[in-house]
């Protein structure tokens, strides 16, 4: 035994002779691992807009891509993109699809990685099938896609926001736009259902654009006026909710404390 360990201290001490003759270089050591604050890293991730060619969505588009956000657009092949591409950025990207189409909506969420998602999503002429199933669609594969953020664009007048409105407000919903506020009510239901981080932004009328100074904000007090707001002012309200976690499982109504009551109707577009 005694001769084992001998042995064996004879063979240690031979290798760190050889170890300090030998002209070789060191063997490579692992690099050292480096702490790096999450917050100096690039935010990972985009923003995908439904609705996003036009209007408020348009708007929603240019304040995003004002703060450096990657913004992925889905537009219907027969929608016209040319605003989109005049902005000539890289911070934008285009992928065709109907969000009546299910399927597409779903590759939609392929083509990039993101964050939050947005729609501003509304019919016209009377047909409001995309504000349900259109929507419910984007909730849908939102959900499935595993993220949580959805920012849906409503109106004042839909859900508990009809209790409040003045009266002449709620006479012209009652006879001239019940479908209209039915649908919006149906998709803000389908979202706080979802389980999903979402914001419901609510504006009324939206105004037309002018030099006159705004004082545009959200407000968790559905007003009691009529009120407008621009559609820029607007965009800008919203595209600010998008890391707000304050905003998180909250309805708001966008307004413009410039533009209230008959001033409202009058600067409407």
């Amino acid at each position: 035994m005694l001769r084992i360990m001998l042995l064996g201290l004879l063979a240690i001490f031979a290798g760190a002779a050889a170890a300090q003759d030998s002209t070789e270089p060191p063997p490579p050591k692992a690099s050292p691992v480096i702490s790096v604050m999450a917050d100096s890293l690039p935010r990972a991730g985009g923003i995908l807009v439904f609705g996003g060619t036009r209007g408020v969505g348009l708007e929603i588009v240019k304040a995003l891509v004002a703060k450096n956000e990657h913004v992925t657009v889905m537009a219907r092949a027969s929608s016209d993109t040319s605003a989109l591409k005049a902005m000539n950025t890289t911070f934008i990207n285009i992928v065709e699809g109907d969000a009546l189409d299910a399927e597409k909506v779903k590759e939609a969420f392929t083509a990039a990685p993101f964050r939050a998602v947005i729609s501003t999503l509304g019919g016209r002429g009377g047909d409001y099938k995309v504000d349900v199933e259109g929507n419910k669609n984007v909730i849908d594969a939102t959900k499935n896609a595993g993220l949580d953020r959805f920012i849906l664009v409503s109106a004042l007048g839909a859900g508990d926001s009809n209790a409040v409105q003045p009266w002449y407000v709620t006479f012209a919903e009652k006879w001239f736009m019940k479908g209209y506020f039915a649908a919006k009510t149906a998709a803000e239901d389908h979202l706080k259902a979802s389980g999903l981080d979402y914001t419901i932004v609510r504006p009324g009328l939206l105004a037309k654009l002018s030099p006159q100074p705004s004082e545009p904000s959200l407000t968790e007090t559905t007003p009691v006026v009529l009120t407008a707001i621009t559609r820029a002012d607007l965009g800008k309200l919203v595209a600010a909710t998008v890391e707000d976690k304050a905003a998180f499982k909250k309805t708001f109504a966008a307004v413009d404390a410039k533009r209230v009551g008959l001033w409202a109707a009058v600067t409407y577009k």
